[in-house]
């Protein structure tokens, strides 16, 4: 009997020494291949991923029916729960929950978010972080990653890079009189008028809001500027001749009925545009996705913005994604580096989004991308806004001045000079 159980207990020790080496040899084949795509046995993470693509658009609809799906396949045991804010929100939601409120693990950032965040702490530090982030970081565009980079370490990555171009409705100029989109301010001005005497009810020029976003590629093209080289002040700039200028000139093309959309209640400017209210308006690539979704039948038209003195000169934009996880931060890295793959950026820069990896670039669908070029032209003269952390606040300041400008009889320089007062003190705390 004792035999017996001394058999049965050798059988049991080798079935277990087997089964210990079979899962043993699994991980171990797992860990020289490099795959860093399953989480531990049994493990289930849910990421929260903020973002401001705007609800039921294509870059929505990609992200959620395409991109998180295919990331989730690659990567089990990893779900993607992404949640859609409008940009103001979204911006208001991470500086309001800064001081230990609900915050995601991934987000999709404005590029001039980055140092403000960064500032209250909430942003992962990805070099120090990550030791594959060279290797990743070297297949992106180098002016969109700098966008991510505060002091000597990057709290992100780029998503994707764009800027705006003008777009005009040939319809609507050929009804005017004008056979093509104006090069130069003077032309734009003159044209904007010849609309208007035309075409009673339509505008020659849509612009939704006064922001940095909207006024600054005027400012800049004029040959002036917000603050200084140094961001050490606005005295001098924002309230110099050349800013007083473009903005005395814009106000009254406003005043005349050549310039709409930015009060609530104004008609929207793209779909506007598309249906005949705006024969002219700057935007970017994502108009030409919303262009072919919901207005098929309409032919976008494109050329440089107008140049000024200091020639044709745009805003940069783009999107950065930052890691704001703290127990979560293998996985978010994880999504990050998909969301910057070159499979990813394809899929994104199909319906608009310009990508920022190199290999993307190149890939033969986004060469096939027929309004890319003029956007690639713009990028070649866009300049970012200033990477000061109190920009958000300074980006009010300039949108409430413009506002009272634009709406009331006030004198301009008076009102420029006023802003600066308040700008000034936002830099110097």
């Amino acid at each position: 009997m004792i035999t017996k159980w001394i058999r049965l207990l050798s059988t049991l020790l080798v079935l277990l020494v087997v089964l210990s080496a079979c899962g043993a040899g699994s991980d171990g084949n797992n860990q020289k291949a490099g795959n860093d795509n399953s989480p531990q046995a049994g493990k289930q993470v849910t990421l929260t991923f903020w973002h401001h693509y705007s609800t039921a658009s294509p870059e929505e609809k990609t992200l959620t029916e395409k991109l998180i799906p295919e990331f989730e396949k690659q990567n089990p045991g990893i779900k993607v729960n992404a949640v859609a804010f409008p940009w103001d929100e979204l911006h208001k939601k991470l500086q309001i929950n800064s001081s230990g409120g609900e915050l995601p693990d991934v987000a999709r950032l404005d590029i001039i978010w980055v140092p403000e965040l960064q500032s209250s702490s909430l942003l992962t530090s990805l070099d120090e972080a990550f030791a594959d982030f060279d290797s990743i970081a070297q297949g992106l565009l180098e002016g969109p990653l700098s966008t991510a980079k505060v002091g000597e370490h990057y709290y992100g990555l780029p998503l994707n890079t764009n800027t705006k171009v003008l777009f005009w409705n040939k319809e609507m100029l050929q009804q005017s009189g004008v056979d093509r989109a104006p090069a130069t301010m003077d032309e734009f001005f003159s044209t904007i008028a010849a609309v208007k005497g035309k075409i009673a009810k339509g505008w020659g020029y849509g612009e939704p809001a006064l922001q940095g976003w909207n006024v600054l590629p005027w400012i800049w093209s004029n040959g002036g500027d917000v603050l200084s080289p140094d961001y050490s002040t606005a005295d001098g700039y924002l309230n110099a001749p050349e800013t007083v200028d473009i903005i005395s000139r814009l106000r009254t093309a406003y005043a005349a009925g050549e310039i709409s959309g930015f009060k609530p209640g104004d008609v929207s400017v793209t779909e506007g545009h598309a249906q005949g209210s705006y024969a002219m308006m700057a935007e970017g690539p994502w108009a030409v996705a919303q262009f072919n979704s919901q207005f098929p039948d309409y032919q976008a038209n494109m050329a440089l913005f107008p140049a000024g003195s200091a020639g044709s000169v745009q805003v940069l934009g783009g999107e950065d994604l930052g890691i704001l996880s703290k127990d979560k931060k293998e996985e978010s890295w994880k999504f990050v580096k998909f969301m910057v793959s070159e499979a990813a950026q394809v899929e994104m820069g199909k319906i608009g989004q310009i990508p920022v990896n190199l290999s993307a670039m190149s890939n033969e669908a986004i060469q096939a991308v027929d309004y890319y070029p003029t956007f690639m032209d713009q990028l070649k003269t866009a300049k970012a806004r200033p990477p000061v952390k109190a920009w958000p606040q300074i980006d009010n300041v300039l949108s409430d001045t413009m506002m009272r400008i634009f709406l009331t009889d006030k004198d301009v320089k008076t009102e420029l000079d006023a802003a600066v007062e308040q700008i000034d003190t936002l830099l110097k705390n």
